[in-house]
Formats: C-alpha cells, sequence, structure tokens
C-alpha cells in the first residue's frame, strides 16, 4: 500500500512549492469552516444581555470567517487543481512511456483489454485519490483537532467521550474498508476478464463473422460475466456493512455525547450557549467524519486501481539502453553473428544455438528452413526485441547491446508477415516512418510498392482510413502498404519477414520487382518460406532446429541434391505443378 501512494505522491512533490502554498490555504479552510460553531455560544450568551454592539460584532466576526473560508475554498482548489492536472498528465505520460519501453516478452503475456482497462481504472483513480487524501482526509483532521479543542474546553470528559467514539469508530472503519479493498481486488480481476473477451472480441470480430460464432461469443461473455456478478455482489454487500456498523456507531457517540451535556448542563456546569456549541460541533464532525469513511471506501477502490496503473512502472526493462551508448551517424550494414545462443525467457530453449554469420555490407541474405527453426528469432535478435543469452551481433563491428534501441532501429525499415496499420488514412501509414516527406515521395513509394491502382480506384486515394489494425485492406495491400512505409523511410537495412506470404502470383512478382530495385546497395535480410522470394538472394542460410545447416546461393544450394534446400524447392516445385 505505502509503496504505491510513495509513487503516487512522488508525481504530486514534482510540484512543492505550489504544493506547499496549496497546504497553507487547506489548513486556513479547515480552520475557518471548522470554527463556526463556536459563533453559536457567543451569540446565544450574548443573547439576553440585549447588548446590540456586541450582537454586532458577533455577526461581523462570523460574517467575516464565513467570507474568508469562501476565499480559502477557491484558493485552495484552484492550487489543488493546478497541481493535480499537471501531475496527472505526467502519470499518464510515465507509465505510457514505461509501456512502450518494456520488452517484446512483457507485452505478449499482457492482455491488451485488461491493460486498457487498468489505464482508464488508474487514471480516475489519480484524480480521486486527490481529493480524498488532501482535501477531505485533511479538513476532516483538521475539523477533529479544532473541535476536540473546543470540547475540552467546555468538559473535559465531552471531549474524552467524542475521542474515545470516533476512535472505536475508525479501527472498525479501517477493518471493514480492508475486507472491502479485498473484495475490490476480486472484482476488478473479474472486470478485466470480461474486458478481455469483449476486446479480443472486437479485434476478430472477422474471424467471429466468417465461422458465424456469434452465437459462441456471446455465450463466452455470459460465462465470464458469471463470476464478474458474483464479486460485483460481494463488493456491493461489503459498503453495506460499513453503513450499517460505521452508522450505528457513530449514532450511539453522538447519543453519549448529547447525554453527558445534557447532564452537566442541568447541573449548571456549562452554559445554554455551550450545549449548542456542543451541538453544532458534534453533528458538523460527525457529518464530515460519515463523509470521510465514504470517501475511504473510494480510496480503497482508488488504491487497487493505482497499484494495478502503476504496476508497469514496477517492471524491469530486461533489454537496457546502455549508460554510455555508441551512436554512429551512419553504418554502412555490415552484420556479424558470432557465436550466437538464445533461449527465450520463460519459452523455447536453445532456439538458436552455436550461430556463425558474416554479412557483408550491401548484401541480400535469405534465411529459410521448417517454422520453428529460427529465422524469425534472428530478426528479433537483431532489432534487439531480446538480447542474446551468449555470443555477440556486430553492426559494423559495434556490439549492437551498446547501442540505444531506437538508434539502432533507425538504421532498419521492417516488412512484417503481419503489418499493423494505425487507425488513420493510408498516407498516414506510409509517411509513419519518415521524418519530412513530400507528396511526390509519397507517389514514388506507392508506385514502387505496386498500390498506385488500389488508391486511384479508392473515392478518397491517400486519405482514405484503413479501419482498426487496417481492417478495411485486404492482407496483400497491407503487405504493400507495409513495404511502400519501408521504401520512404529509406534504412540501411532491410528487413523482410514473410513479406509476400499474402500476395498472388502476379503481385509477388510486381512487389519482388519493386523490392529488388529498392534494395539496391542496401543489407537486406529476407525470412521466406516461398522460396521464389530468396532466388535471387546473394546468400540463402538454411536453418534446422536452431542452427544454420546449409549456406550459399539458389544454384549452389539446388547442386546438393541431399540438401534440406533441395528438398524444400522440389516440394514448392511439385506444388506449384499441381
Amino acid at each position: 500500500m505505502f509503496k504505491v501512494y510513495k509513487t503516487y505522491y512522488q508525481f504530486l512533490f514534482a510540484y512543492k512549492r505550489q504544493f506547499v502554498v496549496f497546504v497553507f490555504f487547506l489548513v486556513g479552510l479547515g480552520f475557518f469552516e471548522s470554527i463556526q460553531p463556536y459563533f453559536y455560544k457567543l451569540f446565544i450568551d450574548a443573547i439576553p444581555s440585549g447588548d446590540f454592539s456586541v450582537l454586532l460584532n458577533i455577526l461581523f466576526a462570523y460574517v467575516g470567517v464565513r467570507v474568508l473560508k469562501l476565499v480559502f475554498d477557491v484558493i485552495t482548489y484552484f492550487t489543488g487543481d493546478n497541481i493535480l492536472l499537471r501531475s496527472a498528465r505526467d502519470a499518464r505520460l510515465k507509465v505510457f512511456r514505461k509501456i512502450q519501453d518494456l520488452d517484446f516478452a512483457f507485452h505478449l503475456t499482457k492482455s491488451t483489454g485488461s491493460m486498457i482497462s487498468s489505464i482508464k481504472r488508474g487514471d480516475g483513480a489519480f484524480f480521486g485519490t486527490f481529493h480524498i487524501l488532501n482535501i477531505h482526509l485533511m479538513r476532516v483532521l483538521i475539523n477533529f483537532i479544532v473541535v476536540f479543542f473546543f470540547l475540552l474546553r467546555a468538559d473535559i470528559m465531552i471531549g474524552l467521550i467524542m475521542f474515545g467514539a470516533f476512535g472505536i469508530n475508525f479501527v472498525i472503519a479501517m477493518y471493514l474498508i480492508r475486507n472491502n479493498i479485498g473484495a475490490r481486488k476480486a472484482f476488478n480481476k473479474a472486470e478485466d476478464n470480461t474486458s478481455a473477451v469483449i476486446v479480443d472480441n472486437l479485434l476478430n470480430f472477422e474471424t467471429v463473422k466468417l465461422f458465424a460464432k456469434e452465437d459462441k461469443e456471446l455465450s463466452r461473455l455470459k460465462n465470464v460475466f458469471k463470476p464478474w456478478l458474483n464479486r460485483l455482489w460481494e463488493y456491493a454487500n461489503s459498503f453495506r456493512v460499513i453503513d450499517i456498523v460505521v452508522g450505528g456507531i457513530g449514532n450511539i457517540g453522538i447519543f453519549a455525547v448529547l447525554l453527558y451535556g445534557l447532564n452537566i448542563f442541568s447541573q449548571g456546569k456549562i452554559t445554554g450557549g455551550e450545549f449548542v456549541m456542543i451541538i453544532g460541533f458534534i453533528s458538523t464532525f460527525y457529518y464530515r467524519f460519515f463523509e470521510l469513511v465514504f470517501e475511504l471506501r473510494n480510496l480503497a477502490k482508488n488504491q487497487t486501481d493505482l497499484q494495478k496503473y502503476f504496476e508497469p512502472l514496477k517492471h524491469e526493462t530486461i533489454v537496457k539502453d546502455p549508460i554510455k551508448p555508441v551512436v554512429p551517424k551512419e553504418i554502412n550494414g555490415h552484420i556479424e553473428f558470432r557465436d550466437l545462443n538464445f533461449s527465450y525467457p520463460e519459452g523455447k530453449q536453445d532456439a538458436l544455438v552455436d550461430v556463425n554469420l558474416t554479412i557483408q555490407p550491401g548484401e541480400s541474405i535469405a534465411f529459410v528452413g521448417h517454422s520453428g527453426a529460427g529465422k524469425t528469432t534472428i530478426m528479433k535478435l537483431i532489432m534487439r526485441f531480446f538480447d542474446v543469452t551468449s555470443g555477440q551481433i556486430l553492426l559494423d563491428g559495434i556490439d549492437i547491446r551498446d547501442m540505444r534501441k531506437d538508434t539502432l532501429r533507425s538504421f532498419m525499415g521492417v516488412v512484417p508477415q503481419e503489418p499493423l496499420l494505425f487507425n488513420n488514412t493510408i498516407e498516414y501509414n506510409i509517411a509513419y516512418g519518415a521524418e519530412k516527406v513530400t507528396k511526390e515521395e509519397i507517389q514514388s513509394a506507392v508506385k514502387m510498392a505496386n498500390l498506385d491502382e488500389f488508391i486511384d480506384s479508392m473515392p478518397n486515394g491517400l486519405q482514405t482510413n484503413v479501419g482498426e489494425r487496417g481492417i478495411k485492406l485486404s492482407g496483400g495491400q497491407k503487405q504493400r502498404l507495409a513495404i511502400a512505409r519501408m521504401i520512404l523511410a529509406d534504412p540501411r537495412i532491410i528487413v523482410f519477414d514473410e513479406a509476400t506470404s499474402q500476395l498472388d502470383s502476379q503481385s509477388e512478382k510486381k512487389i519482388q520487382d519493386a523490392f529488388w530495385k529498392s534494395s539496391k546497395d542496401k543489407t537486406t535480410l529476407i525470412v521466406a518460406h516461398r522460396l521464389s522470394t530468396v532466388v535471387k538472394a546473394d546468400k540463402i542460410v538454411v536453418m534446422e532446429g536452431g542452427s544454420i545447416v546449409e549456406v550459399g546461393t539458389h544454384q549452389e544450394l539446388l547442386k546438393n541434391k541431399n540438401g534440406l534446400y533441395s528438398h524444400f524447392w522440389k516440394l514448392q516445385t511439385m506444388e506449384e505443378e499441381k
């Protein structure tokens, strides 16, 4: 719990001066609003004298206190909001930045729906916690001090009764709120599961439609709603228990204080004004206390939400940027894999074993092999989605671990197997990888990627929105758009990961022609199952079981009739002939 609030206040204390000003006015606000019942005593005790000037002075003082309370109220909330809005922005940016910086392995284990829910709840909790902890709780504390002081002055026993009743109520309330926190955590987990199913459905609605599984998805959602409803009932009932117990004990405390007050008033130990003052102080204090208990329930909920919100900040980034990075202004594209071994964290072991390979600048290298042979793993390692278990990957003689990740990746252009696009225009997605581009450069990239005819056929041309993840485009169109994006970025190293796997033969040929033109003089890494993609490569690297088993040109590898590449080529040739 304390770690959550420590993190929380780190954001607030980034604005220390403003926070000191805020606390000053908050204390003044608490004092001026708490002292007002004291004027009830002054009025009632002065009324029998009939002295108008005395009553007028009391009135002016009373109104003056109310005016000061109003002024301090406005300034308190103004300065508080000034801190809150900035710190909430800072927190959101830091969490977002951390999520961006966390490793590929972290994101593989996270549900998008769950993360969206936790960020949305956490942002709301950040605002709610500020008002509860820094305004409501402080005002109640100041109110308690003022009330306790004046009740002790009236009669020490009244102060002690009030203090005892409050103490008992507070301890019991904390116990009940702790149970409420547990119920909230259980409900949040059920809520995240529900959100995960809904988001998963929305992201894959095309698959649902294709297989006519709408009823299955509805049934899946109904199943997660069963524990959701149970956890919600448990959470809601924990509030009812707090209402009954805290409200009951509070009323008993008020009764005890007033009963004792009536007794000593009847004995002439306090004046009528003092008894009215006691009523005023007790009623205002317990009203604030009941309000605080309600806010503490919200605080318990917010604490759970903040804990989930700040959770990414606790995760250590495994693939770290170096403290003193090497920052090459440009590279030639010389790549060397030296004694490379890699096992996935909590995943496949020995994904790569003793890989040694040298790639010259401007050379095109294709990686082929069965699924799981290690082809894509090599691409992930060279982009530092993971770091090698042992060995080195050198770029122009520099260990890539000595470079910042963003610097390393800025030299690379990637066309993935399944391109994911932003829910924006075609132009936005094509130009995403470049800093500044002209319309002419975009048109040139579009033409090279064989995307011009498709774009010209669209009513809005380049301004056509591609939809969520590019859902409005076909698989081939998305891949061609990704190729245009890569061309426009003009990288020194090109990575093609099954980039033509979803294209028909005619489109594939056009894309290959464009690709070989765009990759001229660039170091090119190609991962492919369709061997027609790699025939022109300078070298073809055949992988099996995480190791390199053959290296050569297309013609050289075909000469080895018993080789794995020859086997692949025969199978695909026979398939195409059919």
